[in-house]
Order: C-alpha cells, then structure tokens, then sequence
C-alpha cells in the first residue's frame, strides 16, 4: 500500500463544469486515502456560503449540468460532502472571504480552518499534487 499523498485543490472558477472538476478530484484522492485541502476562493466560495454551488451559469455551463445530471451523477455539493467524510479539509482563506463580500464570522462555520495565504501557499509548496482549477 502506497503512502498518503497531499493534495492542496484550490477552486476559483465560477463555472458548474470546474465545481464539478475540484470535488471528483477531492473524492477520488480522499478515497484512495490521501490528504485533502480544497481551498475555496471568489465565486466558488460565495455559492458555496449563500447557496448556488450546484447551479450551472448561462450558456453553455447548463449544458455540462445538464449531461452531468442525464448520467445520475450526484450534485457537486453532495461529493463535496462525502469528500469531506473520507477526509478532505475544506479552507478559505480570510482575505478571500472578504474580496467574495462575505465575512469570516459566517464562514468559519461552514469550513475546518481560515488559513492565511502564506499558510495555503505553504501547504500548496509542500503538496505532492497542487492543483488551482
């Protein structure tokens, strides 16, 4: 059996296709038993506190939720979820909460750390796999 690798996903995008990226990603790395950090920035971390993580944008985003919803696979919110339950740590970092207008007082409850961003970059430098999606 391989050793735990460390895997820091930093999502940013708005999109529900890379929603959709990070947390396969995070599912199938905390099951295989890695280490797990997704870091969530801007509008991926708004929707994520205030609702929407699941919605596509206009265009062609529907498209990509709508072939992902045709093949019964779970909604992103949800392997975020069970990523977390195998494992994975969800952060964000104090000043993106407050470039995404949010306030650290309603996000820590809803993530397992707010780490500063030498911390993240620290945690991203010291990964095996850093991925910023």
């Amino acid at each position: 059996m391989r050793p735990p690798r460390s895997v820091v996903l930093q999502l940013h995008g708005e999109s529900f296709a890379r929603r959709y990226q990070v947390v396969s990603l995070a599912i199938t790395a905390a099951a295989a038993g890695d280490e797990v950090l997704i870091v969530l920035w801007f509008d991926a971390l708004r929707r994520f506190v205030q609702g929407g993580f699941d919605d596509p944008l206009p265009g062609e985003d529907v498209l990509v939720a709508e072939r992902h919803a045709s093949l019964g696979l779970p909604r992103p919110s949800e392997m975020l979820a069970e990523a977390r339950a195998l494992g994975a740590k969800l952060a964000a970092c104090e000043t993106g909460v407050r470039l995404a207008g949010l306030e650290p007082d309603e996000v820590s409850p809803l993530v397992d750390r707010l780490p500063g961003l030498q911390e993240i970059l620290q945690a991203a430098t010291d990964a095996r796999f850093a991925i910023y999606v």
